[in-house]
């Protein structure tokens, strides 16, 4: 009889312990996302493109044959570097010719100038002399320019942007050698949508990033809104300027731009998909405490994209449930996915 009573006791502790182990319950994976307060939740972003702060199309001013290009596309240059010569040997000869002619004439005048000054001249002859010193100064003016202007001379610090002829070349007067591009400091274009560009002032902060430099981040200024609106696209062109004294950033140079404006404060915004509702309109969102998740009423605002901002409910900081929360109630153990 204790045999049985023994053997039953044995039953029951093990129908006990495999209804211990069948009501324990499996962590649920579930995605999170951390809230932050943020100034940039009314900013806008845009596609930006670095252009150089001015450029210069570079020609000579004479007619000649190309006999040097000393620098490539690419070339960093400093003010007054020599970027390409023309054949001077006839504007050389000219330049001697008319030396000789103003030499000539300087000579003849002082050798008059006494007589004049003796009354023994003519005033008809002292006037000619003159005026033939004149034409031969400027003579010898126009001949020096044009020897002078056989060289070209880069008019500011740059990079050469395009090189547009060559060695062996005739270039003509007026006609582009090579483009110089002034990077010291440089311009972000992007495009602003018409419903978006009010929101853009002079004293808007302007935050870009770069991704061919190491996704640098930059802080621009000097606001340009453009007046005139692209017909297809409904957009306005804005600029602003980068200082760029390490030359770093190159014209066309694509960029992320993000727009603030001057008085934005800080806000809580959270995805869209975290907010649940309840059968009374209620909204409320699981929010990560230690191992589980509470319930926690909040109060939202305006849209911003896929998120929206929350008034009253959550902190800064707090880890709200966003994905994996259909099978979620209160006190449900989680872990992170």
């Amino acid at each position: 009889m204790k045999r049985v009573f023994f053997l039953a006791a044995l039953l029951l502790a093990g129908g006990c312990s495999s209804s211990e182990t069948s009501s324990t319950v499996t962590p649920l994976r579930v995605g999170t996302y951390v809230a932050e307060s943020r100034e940039d939740i009314n900013s806008g972003i845009y596609v930006g493109v670095i252009e150089e702060e001015a450029s210069a199309a570079l020609s000579f001013p004479v007619a000649g044959t190309v006999i040097a290009l000393p620098v490539e596309e690419g070339t960093r240059v400093r003010k007054g570097q020599l970027l390409a010569e023309l054949d001077s040997t006839s504007a050389r000869q000219t330049y001697e010719a008319a030396k000789a002619t103003l030499e000539q004439a300087r000579d003849a005048s002082l050798r008059l100038q006494q007589l004049y000054d003796a009354e023994s001249l003519p005033e008809i002859q002292w006037v000619e002399a003159q005026t033939r010193l004149q034409q031969a100064e400027s003579a010898f003016g126009i001949a020096d320019k044009n020897l002078k202007d056989c060289r070209l001379y880069a008019p500011f610090d740059g990079v050469v942007g395009q090189k547009r002829a060559a060695v062996g070349e005739t270039a003509l007067p007026g006609a582009p050698v090579l483009t110089l591009l002034g990077i010291g400091q440089v311009k972000v274009r992007f495009s602003v949508p018409e419903l978006e560009i009010a929101s853009i002032g002079a004293d808007s902060r302007i935050r870009v990033i770069i991704p061919a430099s190491g996704d640098s981040v930059h802080v621009a200024g000097g606001i340009e809104k453009g007046a005139v609106a692209n017909p297809a696209a409904h957009t306005y062109d804005v600029r602003a300027t980068l200082d760029n004294r390490d030359e770093t950033l190159l014209p066309g140079m694509v960029c992320r731009v993000t727009a603030t404006p001057a008085m934005a404060v800080e806000e809580v915004a959270i995805p869209v998909r975290a907010i649940q509702q309840s059968g009374d309109g209620s909204r409320f969102v699981w929010r990560v405490q230690g191992d589980s998740v509470v319930r926690a009423e909040v109060r939202t605002g305006r849209f911003v994209g896929n998120e929206v901002v929350v008034e009253s409910g959550i902190r800064p900081g707090d880890r709200i449930v966003t994905d994996g929360m259909q099978k979620i109630g209160q006190g449900s153990k989680v872990v992170l996915q």
